[in-house]
């Protein structure tokens, strides 16, 4: 069974605001454990694309970089990768920082060195094995940013997914952390901008989910199994960040979990959003998203069965 904490939004006023909230949950949930000082730890984070209006402020970030950078003494470098299609038509590298500066994201706003992972072109990365005996990858490209870190912490704004029904943990700490050519290559022909609804044929869908979950096995090997999750149930819209729009949430600000586990994390977040009816995600998204963690289970990513200690 897998501990996740989850610190959630009762009794919000001045002296016990979000920044309070999320260094309760750093501390309560041991994150800062595993690190020493003059380590290099890596925040994998969601940036949003033009047009979609919920993503999180720098501020959700900072707190988790200063927690880092306390124990570390060293200032963590704060991530995210290229979106797979420039909507805009600018060099890709250029209109990342620009859009991400327009946000608010900086280094002195993170609190971390803000780059982009997979360097300025988004292809830069070393390859990693997924170690699995049936692998349909063998091996996928890791990220600069996050390969050449000694740890890292993934920082999921949850929201539904086209593909895997949840953006969280698993998706955001595998995928994600991809070169564009390795994700590229996981999708093959699939489309993760279902803008009609229109659902790629279920094998072909299930197929993909078994690479992205591969691909978690292959950045947990990169940075040698040194990774722990934090989830944002906070403006939980039906499109992931990467659209370039948004609708409005499905559900109320819920709060902010924690673990070490990517499979419990995301089960506790489902649970959460879904409780006293607020929202059925598989009916949203068109994703059967407990097959996906049930998936993630049996591929040893890690357990279904959480303890969850609420905080508030």
């Amino acid at each position: 069974m897998s501990d996740v904490i989850w610190v959630d939004t009762a009794c919000m006023h001045f002296d016990n605001s979000v920044r309070h909230k999320l260094a309760r949950l750093i501390e309560s949930s041991g994150a800062t454990a595993d690190l020493s000082e003059g380590m290099r730890v890596a925040l994998k984070v969601n940036t949003a694309e033009e047009g979609y209006d919920y993503g999180l402020r720098p501020e959700f970030v900072r707190t988790i970089a200063e927690a880092a950078n306390a124990v570390t003494q060293t200032r963590p470098v704060v991530c995210d990768g290229l979106k797979l299609i420039d909507y805009w038509k600018q060099t890709r590298g250029n209109n990342f920082m620009k859009l991400t500066s327009s946000q608010g994201f900086s280094n002195e706003t993170l609190g971390g060195h803000f780059v982009i992972n997979g360097g300025f072109s988004g292809d830069e990365g070393d390859l990693f094995p997924c170690n699995l005996s049936d692998s349909e990858l063998g091996g996928v490209e890791v990220g600069t940013a996050v390969c050449r870190s000694d740890a890292l912490w993934v920082l999921s704004h949850v929201t539904l997914h086209p593909l895997v029904g949840l953006n969280g943990a698993l998706i955001n700490g595998g995928f994600d952390c991809l070169v564009g050519r390795a994700r590229t290559r996981l999708l093959k022909s699939l489309n993760p901008y279902i803008f009609n609804g229109q659902k790629p044929p279920l094998p072909d869908l299930r197929a993909f989910q078994r690479r992205a979950l591969e691909s978690h096995l292959g950045v947990k090997a990169a940075v040698e199994g040194k990774i722990f999750f934090i989830n944002y149930l906070w403006d939980v819209t039906p499109q992931p960040e990467f659209y370039p729009f948004s609708q409005n949430p499905v559900v109320a600000n819920k709060g902010f979990l924690a673990s070490n586990d990517p499979v419990a994390i995301d089960r506790a977040s489902l649970d959460i959003i879904q409780e006293e009816g607020y929202v059925d995600v598989a009916t949203v998204s068109g994703v059967d998203v407990m097959a996906v963690l049930q998936e993630a289970e049996h591929m040893g990513i890690g357990s279904q069965n959480y303890h969850l200690r609420r905080l508030s």
